[in-house]
């Protein structure tokens, strides 16, 4: 177990996308380490689903390896009105009762944050939500976020880019982890835009930032919002959402399973 927190795509039907999900509870809890999952809204659904990936629920439930939570009881907007603070709160209540049932191991947190999506005016909380979390962990705790393609969507650049630097590595189908380096976003926009408005454009663009404006990789990879504004304020609002829509499909491509 690594003590890290990481960012996981979740593509395709649900079924299969989650497979490899319960996959890495069978793993960890088979090592004593306790699961706490919390990445769908119906839990009978859930166990119903684990067991037909093999999981003995009942047994892991019962022995405290496996609490399963609503994730719309977890991430409660009524309880917490997506406070990063309340929700850190709800969380270590979870992780506490967890660890007074044995002597585990360590913990593995699996959550889904779907109902931060619901409103564009929840997306800066979410960002700052993750940022709060931190991307290493002092204690034998390992996090996994997991956001649906549908969630990835509605999420502006800016904001999936700021989420992505405020994990430690992305686990690919939540099994194969790659350390996340926020200077990838470059490398990432420049792909996505030469694929939407050219290689002639792409290359200016970054010129421009970078004479006229001060603007280098390490200033975009650490504040991703500077990107999304110049490229509307240089490229104009059509060629912009032309390389917006291109950039994020690199990314998505990037932390795919």
């Amino acid at each position: 177990m690594e003590s890290v927190h990481s960012l996981c795509l979740l593509e395709g039907d649900e079924a299969n996308s989650l497979q490899p999900l319960y996959e890495k509870v069978g793993s960890y809890t088979s090592r004593n380490f306790a699961v706490i999952y919390a990445v769908e809204s119906d839990t009978t659904q859930t166990a119903i689903r684990m067991r037909q990936n093999g999981l003995d629920v009942e047994t892991l439930v019962e022995s405290g390896l496996l609490t399963i939570v609503d994730r719309n009881e977890m991430y409660s907007i009524e309880r917490t009105e997506l406070d990063g603070h309340a929700l850190m709160d709800v969380w270590y209540d979870v992780y506490v009762k967890v660890k007074r049932r044995s002597s585990f191991g360590g913990v593995l947190a699996i959550g889904s944050a779907e109902n931060f999506i619901g409103s564009p005016s929840y997306h800066d909380k979410l960002v700052k939500y993750e940022e709060m979390v931190g991307k290493k962990f002092q204690i034998p705790l390992e996090a996994i976020c997991c956001y649906s393609s549908r969630a990835f969507e509605a999420i502006s650049l800016g904001n999936v880019l700021s989420i992505l630097n405020a994990h430690h590595s992305v686990a690919h189908g939540g099994a194969n982890m790659d350390e996340w380096d926020p200077l990838r976003i470059i490398e990432l926009a420049h792909k996505g835009m030469s694929r939407a408005v050219g290689n002639e454009v792409t290359d200016l663009f970054f010129k421009t930032l970078k004479l006229c404006y001060k603007i280098d990789g390490e200033a975009i990879a650490s504040s991703p919002a500077t990107l999304e504004r110049m490229l509307s304020k240089l490229l104009g609002e059509d060629a912009a959402r032309l390389a917006i829509a291109s950039i994020k499909d690199e990314v998505r491509r990037c932390i795919s399973p």
